[in-house]
């Protein structure tokens, strides 16, 4: 398959591709060979593209292990880099220009539900980013576990959707019908292309990374 043709399939695989670090501009070259231009797993690549596609796919052993730990982490932290440096301030300037247009009662509420949804979000993002994803690394050039286990990540996994929907709801059901119809739509499509995003990331953290550092644990005495 040539990997033009993947993106065509879905757009959605574009944003693989950027994280995984392949930049477009590979003329009629396959799957293979890019990702042999730029060292990425090919397996990883298709195994991402393919939970973009079906949530309810489960990767199999063998191909978990096929699947570098280390390729898993830096597309998960190139990910965060994403949100945290382009998705989440987006959304925000749309917010404000709404915040703007509609009444100081509804301004209020959408600005608190995102704050503290955006808290949420940085929260989690960042107790990965500092304690799972070094664990993960340190096991991969190490020998010897620490205190903290993958298992405690995967049975705390924080669920982090419930203000983004109180969120969704108010603009949805309760700000007037006003001027700002444009931007309220424009605001409810970043959110929820946002929400998908969050989501399937999760579903490569629970499907792809737990499962690799799991083995890799069990593998050090």
């Amino acid at each position: 398959m040539k990997m033009a043709d993947l993106i065509h399939a879905n757009y959605k695989n574009l944003v693989v591709l950027s994280r995984l670090g392949i930049p477009l501009g590979f003329g009629e070259k396959t799957v293979e060979e890019v990702c042999k231009r730029y060292s990425v797993n090919v397996t990883l690549l298709l195994l991402i593209c393919n939970l973009l596609l079906d949530n309810d796919m489960d990767p199999t052993d063998e191909q978990v292990e096929q699947c570098p730990v280390e390729q898993v982490v830096h597309y998960l932290q190139q990910s965060h880099r994403h949100y945290l440096q382009v998705a989440l301030p987006n959304i925000q300037i749309l917010l404000d220009r709404l915040v703007t247009a509609c009444s100081e009662t509804h301004g209020k509420a959408l600005n608190r539900f995102f704050n503290e949804y955006r808290q949420e979000v940085e929260s989690h993002l960042a107790h990965e980013d500092e304690t799972v994803f070094p664990y993960v690394m340190q096991l991969c050039s190490e020998t010897k576990k620490g205190k903290f286990t993958i298992r405690q990540y995967k049975d705390h996994h924080a669920n982090i959707e419930t203000k983004l929907t109180d969120l969704k709801n108010i603009i949805i059901k309760y700000i007037p019908y006003d001027n700002t119809d444009y931007l309220r739509d424009e605001l409810l499509i970043q959110l929820f292309n946002f929400e998908d995003d969050l989501n399937r990331h999760t579903l490569i953290e629970e499907k792809l990374l737990v499962p690799s550092v799991l083995r890799l644990e069990k593998s050090i005495l």
